[in-house]
């Protein structure tokens, strides 16, 4: 229990540096830092082989350290759609590999990458979709599993999904039975009804005028006035035909789409042409979550108890989602979306990381490290964390689909208790959220008086100081801003229970790093004497102890040049020099005796 300071590795791709070329040269760079953990980034998510993997955690054993990894950055997760699913689990499970090779701690992921769906353009889109739930199965699987949600589908989405659902031999039926009942058939069955009764009164018609009952020209008015009577019925038998087919069509085409969805039969295409976009698929699942209730859509709701007093959460009401996303699109309320996406994004990442776990608890360990026991090993220990994602654009600041530190906290509490495990954590990383639009701190102060044990879930962070312009700049000593963060965290329990991480990622520049670990040193060292933000003594601003000595060099310095203002107004050289210098210029050792002030 307790904390580990460490730093990262940075990037190839970004920094394009010969020591970051490989794994183990990102590696021996790194140990060059002086902490007791390193964290290492992945340009590719199949970076660390079994070969290089097995050299890396000879150097770490003998060094003493901790190895972790900032898995695939390529990541799509939490999209409803399969190939970008099928992707996302791929990076996955690649990124889980290279960490049990190099016998890593933990493995982290963004909790995702993408925007909100409607923000999506369709330049880098697929022409057609075939949408999946959280675990990856094509949607047929949550619409046979819900009666509720089969009726919503059934209701709001038949005509858009008809041609996918049915077969070609479906629609032939129904197309055949509506002409039966009120299509062609029904008309001339209609208009034929219709001729024998005009026939008949115009047959009476002619009796009369046979037997002088009534004129010539009487007798072909009415005749006239049955004729025109005949067309006008005509066009009343196909009107309402139409009418009446229309409600048919709709209702044959509802039935169909029922009875099969009930089935669960194979659709005629999972190639989905929607011309709703990729959003319908969250709109899918979310409608799946409100009628089941499922357990992360209830524990996201407590966070969001503004919101669901304002659009009045009715759960008995079966159009109450529907009628609170009309209503955000009107009011254009960006709150409202943040949690639909936000908590749709949650039972993606639980879909993920449960097939995650079930192929690292199978076939990994059972088939590919098979008679590999110290990979077998650590396998069984590693950890999983998600990491708040960064807002690449600042045009998407907060428009991503999951990515406030509350939302990733109900994802990993649930996934926690719904999978039944104990290898998932939250990873803070607070410039990341500062680049999605919020304060950290005023959102810690906040989360630490709803959520008692946020730090107990969190493994690591991320302790750049909370810039929006994500500039990974050096830290600096004295920044309160960075021990007020990790002591929020603590109080909720970080590092109380489990050994955890307090990582510098490092940025740019001839030196990244600085003075960045002995500032996290510091903080490691009043966070383990639970010393208050308020209360820091003057070390931790370097006035004081072991750092303090650039305040010192700086006032011998500042006593140095206090003559300097005396310049060019005497003529002796100890204006320059000082006032013991005369035996130093007789001696032509001037150089000397300025060297001497570093002593």
């Amino acid at each position: 229990m307790g904390f580990k300071v460490g730093v990262t590795s940075g990037l190839y791709y970004i920094a394009r540096a010969e020591e970051l070329g490989t794994m183990v040269r990102k590696l021996g760079y790194t140990l060059t830092r002086g902490t007791s953990a390193m964290e290492l980034a992945l340009d590719v998510p199949h970076e660390i082989t079994e070969t290089e993997g097995e050299e890396m955690r000879h150097i770490a054993k003998k060094q003493g350290v901790d190895l972790l990894l900032h898995g695939s950055l390529t990541i799509p997760m939490c999209i409803p759609e399969r190939s970008d699913w099928r992707d996302a689990q791929d990076h996955m499970e690649k990124s889980v590999r290279s960490a049990v090779y190099a016998g890593c701690k933990y493995v982290n992921f963004h909790s995702c990458l993408n925007i909100w769906l409607e923000l999506m353009t369709y330049t880098s889109r697929k022409l057609t979709m075939s949408f999946c739930d959280h675990e990856g199965r094509f949607i047929s699987k949550i619409l046979k599993e819900s009666e509720d949600l089969r009726e919503w589908f059934v209701r709001e989405r038949w005509s858009e999904y008809a041609g996918d659902v049915l077969s070609r031999i479906e629609h032939q039926r129904i197309s055949a039975r509506m002409s039966a009942e009120r299509g062609e058939v029904y008309v001339s069955e209609k208009r034929r009804e219709l001729a024998e009764e005009i026939s008949k009164k115009q047959q009476a018609l002619v009796e009369k005028l046979s037997k002088g009952e009534i004129s010539k020209a009487e007798a072909e008015k009415k005749m006239k006035l049955l004729d025109d009577k005949r067309k006008e019925r005509e066009k009343e038998i196909i009107k309402k035909a139409s009418e009446e087919q229309s409600k048919l069509v709709e209702k044959y085409f509802k039935d169909a789409i029922r009875e099969k969805l009930r089935k669960g039969e194979k659709w005629e295409s999972e190639e989905l042409r929607a011309v709703v976009g990729i959003i319908d698929g969250y709109h899918i699942m979310a409608h799946y979550m409100f009628y089941t209730k499922d357990p992360i859509w209830v524990e996201m709701t407590k966070y969001y108890k503004d919101v669901m007093e304002k659009y009045k959460l009715d759960y008995n009401n079966k159009n109450w989602l529907d009628e609170a996303w009309k209503k955000a699109e009107e009011e254009n309320d960006r709150k409202f979306k943040e949690f639909f996406y936000g908590v749709v994004g949650a039972k993606f990442l639980e879909g993920h990381i449960k097939r995650l776990l079930e192929w690292m608890e199978g076939d990994l360990i059972h088939k590919e490290l098979k008679g590999k026991p110290e990979l077998i090993e650590n396998a069984k220990k590693l950890q999983i964390a998600i990491e708040t994602p960064d807002a690449r654009d600042p045009a998407h600041a907060g428009l991503y689909l999951i990515w406030h530190p509350a939302q990733i906290y109900v994802a990993v509490k649930m996934i926690r208790k719904n999978l039944k495990t104990n290898r998932v954590w939250m990873l803070q990383d607070f410039e990341h959220a500062a680049t999605q639009g919020i304060d950290p701190i005023k959102e810690m102060e906040k989360i630490i008086k709803i959520i008692p044990d946020f730090g107990e879930l969190t493994i690591a962070v991320h302790s750049n100081a909370p810039n929006p312009g994500h500039s990974h700049l050096p830290l600096e000593i004295g920044d309160v801003r960075i021990y007020k963060l990790l002591y929020y965290l603590m109080v909720t329990g970080f590092g109380k229970k489990q050994t955890v991480y307090l990582i510098y990622e490092r940025g740019g520049g001839d030196d990244p790093f600085k003075q960045s670990v002995e500032v996290l040193k510091l903080c490691v060292k009043y966070l383990e004497r639970n010393v208050h933000p308020d209360d820091l003594p003057p070390e931790f601003f370097g006035v004081k102890g072991l750092i303090a000595g650039d305040i010192n060099r700086q006032r011998q310095i500042i006593e140095d040049h206090l003559t300097e203002p005396l310049k060019d107004l005497l003529e002796v050289p100890e204006e320059e020099w000082g006032f013991l210098s005369s035996a130093a210029q007789r001696k032509g050792k001037l150089k000397e005796w300025e060297k001497g002030k570093w002593r």
